[in-house]
């Protein structure tokens, strides 16, 4: 029988289906925030219920990243707080490796593998949330939405209730290596590009897969992968088709361009290898209904239901992620309404860039989550994009 994962006790499944060894349970008295939430909106629902409902400023909303925010180190500031070391300790069941000493020393060209940075990322987000109970529990227990950026939405499904933490685990293993062999199977790549009003994305690929097929490449792929904020795409597709772009982006209007840290053109149909082994991994497991409103990539919308998770994850590989719509489905509110906390869990700071790109009010009530440093600081992200 599997039990139930909480989003912060942690209790994990006794064996996970593929033969890994137990996992450890949390110890005795392990606060249980799912309970926390589900008692909490029974009071709500229940018309006796004396409590006043929380206001829009009393909740909270947590986003996690996705690849490319990997960096050697991550981990670092999170091992100090209860149960952490048991969530690596559970990674190296499920992976076989030792992710926490890859995470903390590297290589960095290790950890940047499509094959390791995913779970790296994935466990380290988990973690900056065990870090951010022991700090602010309440920021958790009045948690009302969450969304994660491409294989940030794995972790935020964990997170939601909607999936056990070994059994997440293992279908991102599933993800990260059959995306890691569908990237060496055609040299392709990731373009971040940085816009303006008159750039002209659309005709830009389309002029770039016209390039490649006078090179000879037969079915090239060159399309808009990920919308990040207003006139800020990232692009991918065949290598040949990006160092195009980068050398002709005054023609098209765009003001800066940069390779992205990954091993592949992640989001397009070269991707479409990965799918059947993710959906078969799906399959599997055993998915819940999430506890919290969980917001789809592909669409920006919410999770309706376990067999919707399944349907849009695997779809989800082939497709754009919609991150700036999914901020504007999170943060959409009447005029004068305040907005949610907003926390980043997981490696770096991108997320709340982002954030203020799309939505400069809803920005300044975010904070993120700091895995590098070995204090208990948590602190409102201050650079721009």
């Amino acid at each position: 029988m599997r039990t139930r994962v909480t989003r912060v006790s942690w209790a994990w499944g006794a064996r996970y289906h593929r033969g890994a060894s137990s996992f450890p349970v949390p110890p005795p008295g392990a606060v249980d925030v799912a309970e926390l939430l589900r008692d909490a909106t029974a009071a709500e629902e229940r018309p006796s219920a004396a409590p006043a409902r929380r206001t829009p400023a009393q909740c909270s909303v947590l986003l996690f990243p996705g690849q490319g925010s990997q960096v050697v180190g991550m981990g670092r500031g999170l091992l100090g707080f209860p149960r952490v070391r048991e969530l690596y300790d559970a990674a190296r069941c499920v992976l076989g490796y030792d992710l926490l000493e890859l995470s903390l020393h590297g290589p960095q060209e290790d950890l940047d593998r499509t094959v390791h940075c995913q779970p790296a990322i994935f466990v380290a987000s988990l973690a900056a949330v065990e870090k951010l109970h022991h700090l602010q529990p309440e920021v958790i227990e009045n948690c009302v939405a969450a969304a994660g950026f491409s294989v940030g939405e794995f972790a935020a499904l964990v997170f939601a209730g909607a999936m056990e933490f070994s059994e997440g685990l293992y279908a991102v293993k599933v993800r990260a290596e059959a995306m890691q062999a569908a990237s060496e199977a055609v040299p392709s790549g990731m373009l971040s590009v940085l816009g303006q009003p008159q750039s002209k994305f659309a005709f830009a690929c389309l002029d770039a897969r016209e390039h490649c097929r006078s090179l000879g490449i037969e079915d090239p792929v060159c399309k808009v992968s990920n919308y990040l904020f207003p006139h800020c795409r990232v692009i991918s597709g065949h290598l040949e088709a990006l160092q195009f772009l980068r050398q002709n982006a005054s023609k098209y209007h765009f003001r800066r361009t940069k390779m992205l840290p990954v091993s592949g053109g992640f989001h397009t149909c070269l991707m479409q290898p990965a799918v059947e082994p993710l959906t078969q991994a799906l399959k599997a497991i055993d998915i819940k209904q999430p506890l919290i409103s969980v917001h789809a990539n592909v669409d920006g919308n919410r999770y309706m239901h376990p067999q919707h998770i399944r349907k849009l994850l695997g779809q989800q590989l082939v497709s754009p992620v919609k991150w700036e719509q999914t901020m504007h489905a999170l943060y959409e509110r009447k005029r004068g309404t305040a907005f949610p906390r907003t926390w980043e869990v997981g490696p770096g700071q991108q997320l709340g860039s982002i954030l203020r790109s799309c939505n400069l009010q809803a920005w300044k009530s975010y904070n993120y989550v700091d895995v590098l440093q070995a204090d208990e600081d948590l602190g409102p992200e201050e650079s721009p994009w």
